[in-house]
C-alpha cells in the first residue's frame, strides 16, 4: 500500500528501545502572532470534523479537499504560522491521518486503496531526521490483518523553501502478526532498532531509494494536537499537491 507510505514524508533521530512517548517534547509552542485560543480551538474543531466525516472517502476532483483548505485559510489568518524551522520539535511524535490521499500507487485517480485501512495510518516522527509511515495491509477473510508496513523516509529542511521539507525514502519492510496490536505505530521504533520480529522486506531498499523518490512536504499547521501538511513530489508545482489533515496520538 504505496499510500501514505509512498507520498507521506518527513524523518527525524533514533529512538532504539525507547518509545515515542519517552521523547522529549515541548508543551504547545506559542504561535507566530496573537492568537485568540477560542477561536483556534473552535476551527481546529470544525477541521477535525470534516476530516473525519470524509475519512476513508475518495476525492478525484479535489471538492472535498477544497472545503478543508477553506476552514485551514481561516485557520491560518487567525494563528499565523513560523517558518517550520522553528516548529520542527512540535513535529516529533505519532501522528494519526485522519483524511487524505488513500491511492498511492493506483495511479491518478485519487480513489481509495481496498487493502487500506482509513482509520489506521499513522507517520511517526522521531528527532534525528527520519520517520516511518505504519499502516496495515492485507486483511484476510476474517477481517485481521498480517501485515503491517512501515515505509521509512529522512527529511531536511529548505532554505528557500520556509514551510517545507524535503523527503526522500530509504527503506520498506514489513512484519507479518498473528495477532495485531492496536498501538501498530510502535512497530517504528522497532523497525529503527533492528528489533522488528518477523520483518521482511517489502521493496528492497536500493529500489526504494533509486525509484520512489521523494518529494516535499508543505507544512502549513502544527500545534499540540493538530497538523495540517501538503505532500507532492514538485517542490515549485502544487496544482496536485495532496492534503493531510493529522491528530496527535503521543
Amino acid at each position: 500500500m504505496q499510500s501514505v507510505l509512498v507520498r507521506m514524508a518527513g524523518s527525524l533521530g533514533l529512538l532504539l528501545l525507547m518509545g515515542v512517548t519517552d521523547m522529549q517534547r515541548p508543551l504547545f509552542a506559542q504561535q507566530a502572532g496573537t492568537a485568540d485560543s477560542e477561536a483556534v480551538a473552535e476551527v481546529k474543531q470544525r477541521i477535525f470534523d470534516l476530516a473525519e466525516a470524509f475519512r476513508g472517502q475518495g476525492d478525484p476532483d479535489f471538492s472535498k479537499q477544497r472545503q478543508l483548505e477553506a476552514l485551514i485559510e481561516e485557520l491560518l489568518r487567525i494563528a499565523p504560522q513560523p517558518p517550520v524551522r522553528q516548529r520542527l520539535d512540535l513535529l516529533y511524535g505519532t501522528w494519526q491521518q485522519i483524511w487524505g490521499p488513500y491511492e498511492y500507487g493506483r495511479g491518478a485517480d485519487r480513489g481509495v486503496d481496498p487493502k487500506s485501512d482509513p482509520d489506521r495510518i499513522y507517520q511517526v516522527v522521531f528527532p534525528g531526521g527520519y520517520y516511518y509511515n505504519v499502516a496495515p495491509r492485507d486483511r484476510n477473510e476474517t477481517g485481521a490483518t498480517r501485515e503491517i508496513v512501515l515505509l521509512r523516509g529522512v527529511y531536511e529542511l529548505l532554505a528557500d523553501y520556509p514551510d517545507m521539507l524535503q523527503v526522500r525514502f530509504t527503506e520498506y519492510p514489513s512484519t507479518e502478526v498473528a495477532r495485531e496490536i492496536e498501538t501498530i505505530w510502535r512497530y517504528a521504533a522497532l523497525a529503527e532498532a533492528g528489533q522488528l520480529d518477523n520483518r521482511s522486506t517489502v521493496v528492497p531498499g536500493l529500489i526504494v531509494r533509486l525509484f520512489f523518490g521523494g518529494g516535499g512536504l508543505r507544512e502549513v499547521y502544527t500545534d499540540d494536537t493538530l497538523r495540517v501538511t501538503f505532500g507532492d513530489g514538485d517542490l515549485d508545482d502544487r496544482s496536485e499537491e495532496s492534503l493531510y489533515i493529522m491528530r496527535r496520538i503521543e
